[in-house]
């Protein structure tokens, strides 16, 4: 059954999901779902009774989720939308039958939903204005480069039998003991360290699904991104090195450092425009606040005191006291 998370019911209220007028019923679209139009963006893609919902829609429907979903909801969780968005449809159209919007909580709802979306708009129209120089993104640019340093590395993993299984894990064997799998990972890093290749070693023995078949070739990646003892073993190693064996939930594993470098300035361009920005844009909210008369009841906000008292007896708890 198809449950609909918290979010998902707010946005019932804060997100008019439009259906272009047109004569059809709902239903179930397999291959007549791909009748030709000129623009693959108004196919039709849903319909309920006389309205009908584009690619298009559904497209803007899913930016407008919260950030931390729309990856999920535009990939593997696509085919949960049909169902949720057919629903809404159809019980908002009960909802306005039954004249609900005129029930005050629903109208305070709608109110907050709609100063919510008004005060969003205004925050990204702000933004948008705020003026940002090619010398104010270099000067953040140098400020940021510590944190911008990337490595890239080959890695090597072998299973142990205690170790938890990677998402990324290749189970085609079975884990090793762990004197057997030191004892296996120590005679791979011989052989490396003896002018034997570490990707194609990393190739036939790595039991990391994602990164075997290129040799163990990781890509760059920033520390924040990396599992705490590689990214440790990797900063503190030269191009070129291989590291020592490095234990981790998921095994035992070695990695080479291919390469360590700064991210270029094309690269994090938009990313330190929008942190200029952000920063201005605070500036400008706490003026725009100054502008209007505001008083708050401190003692209303003020979290409630803990209690340091000692704890009622199980006793006082129990049904019938």
């Amino acid at each position: 059954m198809f449950r609909q998370p918290a979010w998902f019911v707010k946005l019932a209220l804060i997100l008019p999901v439009s259906f272009s007028a047109g004569p059809c019923m709902a239903q179930e679209r397999g291959t007549a779902a791909a009748e030709a139009t000129p623009n693959p963006q108004e196919r039709i893609v849903i319909t309920v009774d006389d309205q009908k919902m584009t690619a298009a829609e559904v497209e803007k429907f899913i930016q407008s989720l919260p950030p931390q979903f729309r990856a999920y909801y535009a990939g593997p969780a696509r085919y949960l939308l049909p169902q949720y968005l057919v629903q809404l449809k159809v019980l908002a159209g009960e909802a306005r039958k039954e004249k609900l919007e005129e029930q005050p909580e629903v109208k305070q709802a709608i109110e907050i939903a709609r100063n919510s979306i008004l005060a969003d708009a205004e925050k990204r129209r702000l933004e948008r204005s705020i003026p940002v120089t090619d010398a104010q993104i270099q000067a953040e640019y140098e400020k940021e480069k510590p944190s911008l340093e990337e490595v890239r590395i080959r890695r090597l993993l072998i299973r142990t039998s205690t170790a938890a299984l990677s998402p990324t894990a290749r189970p085609t064997r079975p884990p090793l003991p762990e004197a057997e799998a030191r004892k296996k990972i120590e005679d791979l890093r011989k052989q490396i360290l003896a002018g034997a290749d570490f990707a194609e070693l990393a190739r036939a023995n790595s039991e990391d699904l994602a990164t075997a078949g290129s040799g163990g070739d990781m890509g760059y990646s920033s520390r924040q991104t990396m599992l705490p003892p590689l990214a440790n073993a990797a900063y503190a190693l030269s191009p070129g090195q291989v590291s020592d064996i490095i234990a981790t939930p998921y095994g035992l594993e070695l990695i080479k450092l291919e390469d360590k470098r700064i991210k270029p300035l094309d690269e994090v361009r938009p990313q330190l425009e929008s942190q200029l920005r952000q920063g201005k844009l605070q500036e400008i909210l706490q003026g725009l606040v100054a502008q209007h008369r505001v008083d708050v009841d401190k003692e209303f906000f003020t979290p409630p005191k803990k209690t340091t008292g000692p704890a009622p007896s199980p006793s006082s708890q129990s049904p019938g006291h």
